[in-house]
């Protein structure tokens, strides 16, 4: 690289760095039916086939690894198509279960319930605690305040809710005053009683999913899907082997504990709302999604 590229470099991320911190102003099943774990193993079956994994970087969407010569590009575009669209049905499917949950007391006072949204193929799985007053009015998660500002930091490295895919531990809104629903400032954290009753339903969003990664938002995500009581300030900054404290919800090569992926945990956007100085430190644990995702499979 020459110096005159170095510089470059140096002022993109410089100017990644000041539109980050100028955000200032942004104030379960352990099996849902036949019908999902077919398509779990089938899209499992045409990854492998198609000897290609899609992550996304500053330019866009590379290939971790080379399509065969045997395959034509337009082949390749079917292929991958169909195994998206098997994941989108397994998805729907499990969503179906969450629209009819009724495990714990947020099922019944939920307005809408808030599944999880991007793509189904998507290389890096972006999990936050649960939804709020705004994602339980409108059924989509991350879309207020802290939502924005997550948006920022996805754009921040060339992400978007398109190329990425978004969720929570829970899926309802957790209430102060459940009979009240349409009341803000009724936010509370969900009870273990309550994540341990949805968790399922991420598990199998992971399972159909498959990301290389997962950024786990806020102290309580962190914890859950690390198993541990170790804070965020403690536990970010760095990669974590994700399922050795998960539940193995499938038998054999299904299972997500066996599947390879890494997890970093960062703040959550809200945190970073009420406390700008952890902008900085949000901002490295990002280059290091950016740099992770930007490395081929093979060289991980």
């Amino acid at each position: 690289m020459t110096a005159k590229e170095e510089l470059k470099n140096i002022s993109r991320e410089l100017l990644g760095y000041v539109r980050f911190l100028n955000e200032d102003d942004l104030s379960a099943e352990a099996t849902t039916g036949t019908k999902v774990m077919k398509a779990i193993t089938e899209t499992k079956a045409m990854k492998a086939a198609t000897g290609t994994r899609a992550a996304t970087g500053t330019k866009g969407t590379e290939t971790m690894k080379a399509t065969p010569a045997s395959r034509t590009p337009e082949a390749a575009k079917k292929s991958d198509n169909k195994s998206n669209s098997k994941q989108r049905q397994a998805l729907e499917e499990i969503f179906k279960k969450v629209s009819t949950c009724r495990k714990c007391s947020l099922g019944t006072s939920r307005i809408k319930p808030v599944f999880g949204v991007g793509d189904p193929n998507a290389g890096v799985m972006f999990v936050g605690e649960g939804p709020g007053y705004e994602e339980d009015h409108r059924g989509e998660p991350f879309i207020g305040r802290a939502g924005k500002l997550l948006d920022k930091m996805l754009a921040a490295i060339g992400l978007s809710r398109d190329n990425v895919y978004i969720t929570n531990i829970v899926k309802c809104h957790a209430m102060i005053n459940p009979s009240n629903p349409d009341a803000r400032g009724n936010d509370r954290p969900p009870g273990q009683a309550e994540i341990a009753t949805c968790r399922p339903y991420l598990d199998l969003q992971i399972a159909v999913i498959r990301p290389r990664c997962i950024v786990a938002l806020g102290s309580v995500a962190a914890q859950v899907l690390l198993g541990t009581s170790v804070g965020i300030s403690r536990l970010r900054g760095k990669w974590h082997d994700f399922g050795a404290g998960s539940p193995d919800l499938f038998s054999g090569s299904s299972g997500i504990a066996d599947m390879g992926i890494k997890l970093l945990p960062v703040y959550h956007p809200a945190a970073l709302l009420r406390n700008p100085n952890l902008k900085r430190d949000t901002w490295d644990d990002m280059k290091l999604l950016h740099t992770f995702l930007s490395q081929p499979k093979s060289e991980l």
